[in-house]
Formats: structure tokens, sequence, C-alpha cells
């Protein structure tokens, strides 16, 4: 394998994510199954696509995208917020702002190699550079994977939302 390069995103790189966002979508149909009836990739990314331009229209949005060779093979997403915009103040001393991980994707091919840490340790630099800290993450119950990296990163659990869809 080439040596992995890491480098720094904008909003123009938002199509070229697609297909790695549909592995992740395809990862949590598998991993939650009991959850379905899911949407479609193509309304999945549609959906994705929005929030992510949307998050690209404030400042200090961070997209980093792996590279293997000239093939995209994974990307990190994340941005600082102000603390009083989440859930934590009630509950926990922190920062003034406080970054997310937003998304992280990895192609299925290329998982296993480090890559999903090399772009963790990409972000958390960008965010010490913003003077950011404290840092928040989300992922589904049931990406056992997902879960494994961010503990080996040194994330608890801090919040568990649960779901009824009634509504289908």
């Amino acid at each position: 394998m080439p040596a992995l390069r890491i480098v720094e995103g904008s909003a123009l790189d938002i199509p070229a994510l697609e297909p790695l966002w549909v592995g992740v979508h395809h990862a949590h149909e598998a991993s939650m199954p009991e959850l379905a009836p899911y949407v479609s990739d193509a309304e999945t990314w549609a959906e994705l696509r929005r929030h992510y331009e949307l998050l690209f229209e404030k400042p200090d949005t961070i997209l980093l995208l792996a590279y293997d060779g000239d093939d995209l093979v994974g990307y990190a997403l994340s941005h600082v917020l102000a603390v009083a915009e989440t859930f934590i103040p009630d509950t926990w001393r922190t920062g003034e702002r406080i970054g997310e991980f937003e998304s992280l994707a990895v192609r299925e091919s290329h998982r296993g190699q480090g890559i999903g840490s090399a772009l963790l340790d990409a972000v958390d630099e960008a965010f010490d550079a913003r003077g950011v800290c404290d840092v928040i993450v989300g992922a589904l119950a049931g990406n056992e994977g997902a879960l494994r990296l961010y503990a080996r990163r040194g994330f608890r659990p801090t919040w568990l939302y649960m779901s009824r869809f009634d509504g289908r």
C-alpha cells in the first residue's frame, strides 16, 4: 500500500464523500437490522450532504481526506461549537468551545489498517490548533467497531438516545 496521505478538504470535496458515507450507511444497516426499514442510499446521502453543506457555512469546520495513492479511502468531518449549544453544560465542566467528530468513514476494503485512527489523530491536531481540548462523538449503538475505536481513544458514554419509530 502506498503511504497514507491525509489532506485538508473543503466544501468543494463534499460530492466525493458519497460512496464512503454510503458504506457507513450499509454498516449501520448491518449492525442494527432490527431498526429496519432504513432509508435508501440516495436518501441518506441527500440528507447528509445538506447537513455537511450547512456545517461548512460555519467557522471551524474541518474536513480531512485520507488518500491511498490517488484513491480517496476515508474522511473525517468535525467542527467546533460553543459548549452552550450542546447537552453538556448542565452536567459537566468543560471549556467554552467543544469539538465534535461529526462523521468518520473508511472504505470497507481499507478498514482495520489504522486509517480511522490516523484521521482521528489529524482531527485531534486540528482541534488542538484551535485551542479545543473537549471533544464529543456520536456512534450508532450497534456499531461495535466504531465504539471500540472511540473507547481506545478515551471516549466514554455520556448520553444515550433511545428511539421508538412508530411513524412508519
